[in-house]
């Protein structure tokens, strides 16, 4: 606990020191949607975390670097959703995977959200470069990975680079699939955008299940404007 608390502050007192930059763009199918908030439901409904505004049309500006884990929210109760190292990013990693940095605490924050001017779950916001992408992410087993590109969210207790490769299995029929990991990825303390780069594809029988990544590369974001930011509304 003491870990967490001490990590929450050095969080709080680093946010002036990160290198995110805005990001601004369009968000497809918000219509005639009112201005509402994009947010990070990743520590329940009742503690938003605040990335920035949609507008009427869409327009949309986020800002990581103003991003603030809730000062309302118990610490105890905080400490429930955040993981060493190996939890942080998409992918059946361990501990081990992560050597004498596997014990950084972190938070992968999967979904950014939209909430409306009630507090209310009002959808979410899909960064990827294609709808395939969009689709798989929701569903992997029926919808099939596609090369192509998306984006989640990694908060950390303090700055990590990773750069080394990884190969894991996936079970497929009576084989194991290799699938190889390049991490290429420098984080700061904070909110971080963390891309990811689906490279290859292991095509499948579709009576068994889809598609799914074999090579995946996993990096810092580097040009926002490649993506498509894809709404879903509830």
């Amino acid at each position: 606990m003491k870990r967490l608390l001490g990590f929450v502050l050095i969080g709080l007192m680093s946010m002036t020191l990160k290198s995110e930059a805005p990001i601004k763009g369009s968000i497809e199918g918000y219509g005639k949607l009112p201005e509402m908030k994009l947010v990070l439901f990743t520590l329940g409904l009742d503690y938003p975390i605040e990335l920035g505004t949609v507008a009427k049309k869409g327009e949309f500006t986020m800002d990581l670097s103003q991003a603030l884990l809730p000062e309302e929210m118990p610490i105890e109760d905080m400490a429930l959703f955040f993981g060493d190292l190996n939890t942080a990013f998409d992918g059946p990693f361990s501990n081990d995977d992560f050597g004498l940095v596997a014990d950084f605490l972190a938070l992968q924050n999967r979904y950014i959200s939209i909430m409306d001017a009630k507090n209310r779950w009002a959808g979410n916001v899909f960064p990827v470069t294609s709808e395939e992408l969009k689709n798989w992410l929701e569903d992997d087993a029926y919808n099939n990975a596609i090369p192509g590109s998306y984006l989640n969210i990694v908060y950390l207790e303090q700055p990590v680079t990773l750069d080394f490769p990884l190969t894991t299995q996936m079970p497929y029929q009576d084989q194991e699939i290799p699938v190889e990991y390049q991490f290429s990825l420098s984080l700061e303390p904070g909110f971080n955008w963390v891309q990811y780069d689906i490279e290859e594809v292991f095509v499948t029988d579709p009576k068994i299940r889809a598609n799914f990544p074999s090579k995946i590369t996993i990096r810092n974001l580097d040009d926002p404007s490649q993506f498509r930011w894809i709404g879903k509304y509830f």
